[in-house]
């Protein structure tokens, strides 16, 4: 037997089998498109030809798709089954806390152990210190997946048995990313609008790259705490800012999608009585209605 085996060869799957091998595992990798192992074998991995094969090559299965539509979808035949009994999973794939929960439950019905884990990297920095993993599953589990988790990342994060907590957080950080995304990007279309190299406005961020990280730690704590006084700039400020963000987007043919949806958000924010207050409490209109005690 090897000592682990790898479900899906896209670039992050390939990244984890190439790091596991690497560390001197041996490895047993499987993908719809075998096209993709090659440059693994050469490296000194193993190819299995179905699905139970790879499950049966290791005690350790690594599963990176898509989903977890997609990885149910290839466990859920007979002899793939059959193939999980005494098995530990690790499920490395995109979704949320209830498809975690969810096939948590399918796993373990199956005589199979269950770690659900989120990771927080590019695929060029798998095996390096820079990359981080969250993970969850009971203390047994992840005490027999920890030595292979950290060839993996340099920051191995056990979030404990709570099984939906790793995809809780990677989809918290989805939502970071993606308005830093959206953000950035519109910002470059400003500068590029008034003749400002978008490479110049990316220097000056990654210079002020620390104030943001100030910020997130007094959000993180005004939040937990529910008092967002003491604001160094208030909801009506940003908001009025924002308006005038939109406005420009109009006036110049940028999309006005971002900052319109945002200067909203903050208007509802001001609507709702908290003009005064920092900026993150905004959370009051976008927490559910049944969290709405929290903002009295």
């Amino acid at each position: 037997m090897s000592d682990v085996s790898v479900v899906g060869l896209g670039e992050m799957g390939s990244a984890l089998a190439r790091a596991l091998v690497g560390a001197g595992n041996g490895v047993t990798v499987w993908n719809r498109n075998m096209s993709k192992a090659p440059p693994l074998i050469a490296l000194g991995a193993t190819a299995a030809d179905t699905v139970a094969e790879v499950l049966k090559a290791s005690p350790v299965t690594v599963i990176c798709l898509s989903d977890y539509a997609a990885t149910l979808s290839l466990l859920d035949e007979p002899v793939a089954r059959e193939a999980l009994e005494g098995k530990l999973v690790i499920q490395l794939s995109s979704g949320t806390p209830d498809h975690a929960r969810s096939f948590d439950g399918w796993i373990r019905d199956h005589g199979a152990r269950y770690i659900d884990g989120a990771i927080a990297a590019w695929p060029r920095q798998i095996g390096g210190p820079e990359a981080a993993i969250t993970v969850a599953g009971s203390e047994k589990a992840f005490a027999a997946a920890e030595p292979l988790l950290r060839t993996l990342a340099g920051n191995i994060n056990y979030a404990g048995t709570n099984i939906g907590h790793p995809a809780t957080l990677a989809n918290a950080g989805l939502a970071y990313f993606a308005g830093h995304w959206l953000g950035f990007v519109h910002g470059a279309a400003v500068c590029e609008a008034e003749g400002i190299d978008p490479a110049v406005f990316g220097d000056m961020m990654a210079e002020i790259a620390p104030m943001f990280a100030d910020d997130m730690l007094r959000m993180g704590k005004a939040m937990a705490e529910n008092r967002f006084d003491s604001a160094e700039a208030t909801i009506k400020t940003i908001s009025a800012d924002l308006g005038w963000l939109a406005e420009y987007a109009e006036r110049t043919g940028i999309s006005n999608a971002f900052p319109r949806l945002a200067a909203d958000i903050f208007q509802q924010a001001q609507d709702a009585g908290a003009g005064a207050q920092q900026h993150g409490a905004v959370i009051k209109v976008i927490r559910p209605t049944s969290n709405s005690h929290r903002d009295a």
